[in-house]
């Protein structure tokens, strides 16, 4: 005879939020989860001041991230998911901390000031380095963080609501657009091949977020050597900026850039897998170095403009699979940051 199993042994799923109508996919995600297996609790129980910010939520249209209790359990809107990128559904009733790891001594302090009864924080630009796409990358946010008043709570405050307005293109596409026009009028000083490099990487040493690193090397007349003009980010004569490329070697010869490529096929090289090349890889500003970079031959360059050289795809910081012959064309929420080439044969890398 088969044991009953009494109910208060039992795992009984919590019962759907019934009183959160309307809404889209997070509104339906709310009412599906088993909040009673999260520090919140079954919905039925949840305050008055709970289920109204949420419901207030769900129906917004302007990004929101509700971060409740003193464990900062996540609730969010549509959208808000683009922010998430690939950690969503799965942050919705995890705590800060699980969610955001990466940037949790950036931002806990902003969520901790209002919900410790201090005032709300506003930021207009705030630079994170995110991993939500299996790389981490360059983000900028306005944010605004406002405590949300709970008379059941301790303190009287029951979590705080994050609104993040997403401005990674707006910033960087802006910082792109004063590289190519300081690239622009400084290089035309130049007399010589040789100033024309010194001055380039002069120029994109104001631009290391953009650039982590570049060397420019200029091709000897029998073709069979480029020798280094100009190098930012790296040291003249370093493992990864030799003073000189032997152009005869073939491709097995990982030590040494295969710029020979990028000069016979007249086009962009993406050289993916930098670590396995050298021991030590500039990595500019960032807290890890680029996993790739590309060589660009002067004549590759010259046959776009500026503004269309900026659109190569190069690097991202945690790469997938990618197509071994033509770069493929990035979703904008994914998209690597570029970079161009004023001169002979260069060595790119972007964040």
């Amino acid at each position: 005879m088969t044991d009953k199993i009494s109910p208060d042994k039992a795992e009984i799923p919590s019962a759907p939020a019934g009183w959160l109508v309307g809404g889209g996919e997070m509104a339906t995600l709310v009412r599906e989860l088993d909040w009673a297996r999260t520090p919140l609790g079954p919905p039925d129980s949840w305050s008055p001041a709970l289920r109204m910010i949420v419901g207030l939520m769900v129906a917004n249209r302007v990004p929101l991230l509700l971060w409740w209790g003193p464990d900062y359990i996540s609730i969010y809107n549509d959208a808000y998911r683009p922010v998430l990128g690939t950690k969503h559904p799965w942050a919705l009733g995890k705590p800060f901390r699980e969610c955001w790891p990466e940037i949790r001594h950036i931002l806990e302090p902003l969520i901790d000031a209002p919900f410790n009864g201090g005032p709300a924080t506003w930021m207009d630009d705030i630079l994170l380095e995110i991993n939500r796409h299996g790389f981490f990358e360059e983000t900028h946010f306005t944010i605004a963080y406002s405590p949300v008043p709970d008379e059941t709570a301790p303190r009287g405050i029951g979590g705080v609501l994050a609104m993040a307005h997403e401005i990674t293109e707006k910033i960087i596409g802006e910082r792109r657009v004063e590289a190519l026009r300081d690239l622009g009028a400084r290089t035309g000083e130049a007399k010589t091949a040789e100033m024309a490099c010194a001055i380039a990487a002069e120029t994109l040493a104001n631009y290391a977020r953009d650039i982590p690193f570049a060397l420019f090397y200029l091709i000897d007349p029998d073709a069979k050597r480029a020798r280094l003009a100009g190098a930012t980010g790296a040291g003249m004569g370093e493992a990864a900026s030799q003073l000189v490329v032997d152009l005869d070697k073939g491709p097995e010869q990982i030590s040494a850039w295969p710029l020979a490529a990028a000069i016979s096929d007249e086009t962009i090289v993406t050289i993916d897998n930098l670590a396995a090349r050298f021991a030590k890889v500039p990595p500019g500003p960032w807290s890890d170095p680029p996993l790739a970079c590309a060589s660009i031959t002067s004549t590759a360059a010259s046959s776009n403009s500026q503004r269309r050289r900026l659109q190569a795809p190069l690097q991202r910081r945690r790469r997938t699979r990618r197509s071994a012959s033509v770069p493929r064309r990035w979703p904008r929420s994914t998209a690597p940051r570029h970079c161009f080439s004023p001169m002979s044969v260069t060595s790119f890398a972007r964040r």
